[in-house]
This record gives C-alpha cells, sequence and structure tokens, in this order.
C-alpha cells in the first residue's frame, strides 16, 4: 500500500473510511466530550465555575438571615428570622448530527499538513476532522453563555437549549428578586467615553459593603471596557496607567474587583459585580448521556453524531454576592452626541410603597360608600386608581372615589408610574359589594 503523501483522492477513500473515523472517535471520545470546554478554557472559562457532574438538577439554598452577640442577658433570646431560598441549576440534554462528505475535508487538512512539512498518519488525520466537529460545537455553547440563550423545547440550535446568564437576570427582575429597594440592582443609565470611569466606580460603591469585602469580578463586554479605557486616557493623558493602559482592575475598588471582559458579553444590557463561583454551568460530560460518535447512514456521507447535556444559574442573587448594573450604550463614539446633549449621569432611582388602610373591604349595594384612598411613601406621589371588574364598582381614576355597581368582587388598584427619582409601584385592596338587603315582606 502506498503511503498516504502519496496516495490519491481513490486510494485515500479506501483508507480513511467510516471505519477508521468511528474507531479514531471511540480512542479521543474524553477529549471530544470536554472539546467545548476547550474552546473556551481561556476566557469565559477563567470566570465561570463549570460543574462536571450534574446529571438532572441539583439546588443550591440561598440562606438570608443575621445573629449577633449581645451584653450578657437573660432577655437575650428571640426568634431567629431568616429565608432559605432554593436556586436549581437544570441541564438539558441536547444533539446534533451532522452529514459530511469526508473526502474534501481529508484533503483540506491533508493538504495543510504537506504545506507545513508533517506528515500526518490516517488516526491523525480522523482525529482533526473529529475535533474540528466538537470545537464548533463549543463555540456556539460560548456564545450564548452570557447573552441570548432561551430555553425553547422546540428550538433548533444552542440558543434554544439554556437560559443564559441575562435571561436568568432579566427574569429574576421580572419576579422582583432582583430590584434596587434590595440592593442587588442598580440603573446606570448610558454609558459612553465621556462618562465610563465615574459611572463604574458609582457602580461598584453602590454595592452591598460584603460584596465589596470580596475580591470580584466586574463581568462587562468589550464595549464597555474600550469606553473606560479611552475615558481613562482622556482623564489622565500621559500618566501611568497599568502597564501601557491594559487597564485590568476597577479604579477605586483598592484592587479587589477586576475586569472581566468577555467577548461573549457583546450585546449586553447588564454589567455583573460578583464571585467566580456564583456563575454556575453544569453539565456530566462523562455520563451516557454525553456521547460522540460517527456513523454511515447513506452513500457519499458519514454522519457525526453529538449528545450532552447543559445548563446555567446563578448560585445566589441577594446583595451579598451579586450586583446587577442595567445600562445604555451610546453608540455615539465621539462622545460629544449630535446635539451637543451633556453627558448622561447616573441616577439611582428609590423605590416607593403605595398603600391601602385595609388589604380587604366591603359595601352594600345602597349604602354609602366612598372608597379608600391611597397612600404613598414617600409621601406626595400621584396614583392612578382602576378597578378590575366595572360590572362590580368603578373608581374615579384621579381621587379613588368609588361608585358601586352590582353585587361581586372586585380589585381596586393604584398605580404609580414612576418618575426621575422614584421606581413605579402599585398596591391594591379587594372590595366584596353585597347586594341590597331586601325590603320587609319582599
Amino acid at each position: 500500500m502506498a503511503k498516504i503523501e502519496y496516495m490519491t483522492p481513490d486510494e485515500m477513500a479506501e483508507v480513511i473510511t467510516p471505519e477508521l473515523l468511528r474507531e479514531s472517535c471511540q480512542q479521543i471520545r474524553k477529549e471530544l466530550l470536554t472539546m467545548p470546554f476547550q474552546v473556551f478554557q481561556d476566557q469565559t472559562a477563567k470566570f465561570v465555575t463549570v460543574l462536571p457532574g450534574v446529571r438532572n438538577q441539583v439546588m443550591f439554598n440561598e440562606l438570608a438571615g443575621d445573629a449577633e452577640l449581645a451584653p450578657y442577658s437573660t432577655k437575650n433570646h428571640d426568634t431567629a428570622e431568616y429565608t432559605i431560598t432554593g436556586r436549581i441549576l437544570e441541564v438539558f440534554p441536547g444533539n446534533c448530527a451532522k452529514d459530511f462528505d469526508p473526502m474534501p475535508l481529508f484533503h483540506s487538512i491533508y493538504g495543510e499538513s504537506l504545506a507545513l512539512g508533517q506528515a500526518l498518519t490516517k488516526h491523525q488525520i480522523a482525529r482533526r476532522l473529529l475535533v474540528y466537529f466538537a470545537a464548533k460545537i463549543g463555540k456556539h455553547i460560548n456564545d450564548v453563555v452570557f447573552v441570548g440563550g432561551v430555553r425553547n423545547v422546540n428550538g433548533k440550535t444552542t440558543a434554544d437549549l439554556f437560559d443564559s446568564f441575562d435571561t436568568i437576570i432579566a427574569k429574576e427582575i421580572v419576579a422582583e428578586n432582583i430590584t434596587a429597594g434590595k440592593n442587588n440592582f442598580i440603573n446606570l443609565g448610558k454609558i459612553d467615553k465621556t462618562n465610563a470611569v465615574e459611572v463604574l466606580k458609582e457602580y461598584y460603591r453602590s454595592c452591598d459593603p460584603e460584596l465589596r469585602k470580596q475580591n470580584t469580578f466586574l463581568y462587562m463586554s468589550p464595549e464597555i471596557y474600550d469606553a473606560y479605557v479611552d475615558d481613562y486616557q482622556a482623564r489622565h493623558g500621559a500618566l501611568p496607567y497599568n502597564n501601557s493602559f491594559e487597564k485590568d482592575t476597577l479604579e477605586g475598588s483598592r484592587g479587589k474587583c477586576k475586569f472581566a471582559v468577555l467577548d461573549n458579553m457583546a450585546g449586553s444590557n447588564f454589567l455583573k459585580i460578583s464571585v467566580k463561583p456564583n456563575f454556575l454551568l453544569g453539565t456530566d460530560i462523562m455520563n451516557q448521556q454525553n456521547r460522540a460518535n460517527v456513523g454511515k447512514y447513506g452513500p457519499w456521507n458519514c454522519t457525526f453524531e453529538y449528545a450532552g447535556v447543559y445548563g446555567e444559574q446563578i448560585r445566589c442573587i441577594n446583595k451579598e454576592l451579586l450586583k446587577v448594573g442595567a445600562f445604555e450604550l451610546d453608540d455615539d463614539t465621539s462622545g460629544t452626541g449630535g446635539d451637543e446633549e451633556e453627558p448622561e449621569t447616573i441616577t439611582i432611582k428609590s423605590d416607593v410603597t403605595v398603600s391601602f388602610a385595609k388589604a380587604v373591604d366591603d359595601a352594600t349595594m345602597g349604602a354609602e360608600y366612598a372608597g379608600q384612598v391611597a397612600t404613598t411613601d414617600p409621601a406626595g406621589k400621584t396614583v392612578t386608581y382602576s378597578s378590575s371588574d366595572e360590572t362590580v364598582a368603578t373608581v374615579d381614576e384621579s381621587t379613588g372615589a368609588v361608585t358601586l355597581v352590582g353585587a361581586g368582587t372586585t380589585l381596586i388598584t393604584a398605580v404609580f408610574a414612576g418618575d426621575t427619582t422614584h421606581n413605579a409601584a402599585q398596591g391594591s385592596y379587594a372590595l366584596t359589594v353585597a347586594a341590597a338587603a331586601a325590603e320587609p315582606g319582599q
């Protein structure tokens, strides 16, 4: 048999067979299954924690509470106030099957080896081909770790396999588990090359003291990092700047907050300050559900088959371990604005409460009933009233005055729309209207 370097395409086709590919695939199975992590080990894997033994799901308990010593007394006895919240990391099975004609790929790889003066064996050629496909799988997983992943059982891409960290954060914001009131969220406004240094410094300073005590990462996209660098250079000119302007630590953090600049965060609207163990990427690399194989199901083509389980979760979202910053990236790279607008500044909005004296109220048709008036904290905020069922009662949207219409139950709601300094809020009470009492003799 001729040496590989002297083989014709037809002769190579007889040597590089589907059986050889299948054999090589089994020999390097572990390498193929771990390839997705090797693809992003130099960037993303430095800033997240990979859990390789998650078969289905694992629960992490987020404990919140307090205890402290007071001067000795028999009265120092009370009930502990604490909460335990379970956060579940769930992994989801995914698979792909790609038909391919191996010969063009073989010759491409082999031609490259000749140009480099190398002599590849048939197994080495097969290995390079298989590793190429596995690396592509890793690239697509890496692309959606932070942005773009939304679990969709009917989807056809890696972005449909699991929720990315930004999706998890967005859901927690909607559920009001991440809010300004809980000090694990801040609205940073617009960030550009004229204000990035001050915005990020104020962002860090707004973190809970327990979070600032730790060595943290500030997770950001390259665009935010570029704005920070440009702003710093404009402010400080030729001053020494962390080894020739290679800035890797947030100014004013006493070296405790390092930049995690991630290409796969491009397009994100969230900054995150946290610690590496808080961002979890789960899989079960060597489980039966994870497999790599090569089959042949039709003429002229082989099929590369790959299956794996992956999922993500944020271990803890309380203020001691996470602070999310929402922002808008100013597209004006000049930093001056087309209409000579002033640079944006940070606006930290406070929470408002809207409440009624009674959560449940009663009224009777034919009897006088004025309705409840909402109070706000801070006081003086304007609210708008509405009724969920106007066949029971209507309400004046400005005053809260109620007009009874019929028997039943309705929800009277007061909504504060929010303003430049305070977040939107609402409060409600349930109003039950009874039918008018029957006249005697009726």
